[in-house]
């Protein structure tokens, strides 16, 4: 069976977006049932409802650790805000940042989590629709600034809706795929952590194009 990582287990993913393991939304108390309402609405929010009716959900409870808060049939498994963060050890940021991963993403997320060499080598399907938050200092955005947003300790941005290809199999030296993300341009699609084993493709999505795919026509 797989451990679960809580609050205090904290690892680094993709050499520039850590993983913080703590409650996202804790900004009152909560009772027991509370929380996994509220992680089942924010995990919906990263993937078309084809991908969260049926999906496997997993929420921050009380104590703030990953705990089942809904089960599924389906093939998927979605994380309710919290799994990354910007800082280290901090609670994330107010911005949301829900996942649902297939199969072979999962296989490989967990073991990124409980530090399996070596890592899973098949690509998976990472689906992130209500974006995700980024730092200068995270992540590689070449020469663009950042502006402060919020009271917080870190200059962030909202990351565009995108989906994931994770472990992405790819030569750089023949690609000519950039390895930053680019503010100027949100939309490019651009390879993370490239040259390491758990580098990933990023593909963005416009607001139009996540409304469309969030809401598809019968």
């Amino acid at each position: 069976m797989t451990e679960l990582p809580n609050k205090s287990f904290v690892v680094a993913i993709a050499g520039t977006l850590v993983l913080q393991l703590a409650p996202a939304l804790n900004a009152k108390p909560i009772s027991q049932d509370d929380w996994k309402t509220a992680a089942i609405a924010d995990a919906s929010l990263a993937a078309p409802p084809s991908v969260t009716a049926d999906a496997k959900i997993y929420g921050w409870n009380k104590d703030g650790k990953l705990t089942l808060a809904r089960d599924g049939t389906g093939s998927y498994v979605c994380l309710a805000s919290g799994a990354f963060s910007t800082r280290v050890g901090k609670p994330a940021l107010p911005y949301p940042d829900p996942m649902c991963l297939d199969q072979n993403a999962w296989t490989f997320i967990q073991a990124l989590w409980n530090k399996k060499k070596p890592l899973p080598t098949a690509p998976g399907l990472v689906w992130m629709l209500a974006g995700m938050n980024v730092t200068k200092s995270a992540v590689d955005i070449g020469a663009s600034t950042i502006a402060t947003k919020g009271a917080t300790d870190a200059k962030v941005a909202q990351m565009t809706p995108h989906v994931m290809i994770m472990p992405l199999p790819s030569n750089e030296s023949a690609a000519g795929m950039t390895t930053k993300y680019n503010l100027e341009n949100p939309l490019d699609a651009w390879i993370m952590a490239a040259g390491k084993p758990h580098e990933h493709l990023m593909v963005h999505f416009s607001a139009e194009d996540t409304k469309a795919l969030m809401k598809p026509t019968k």
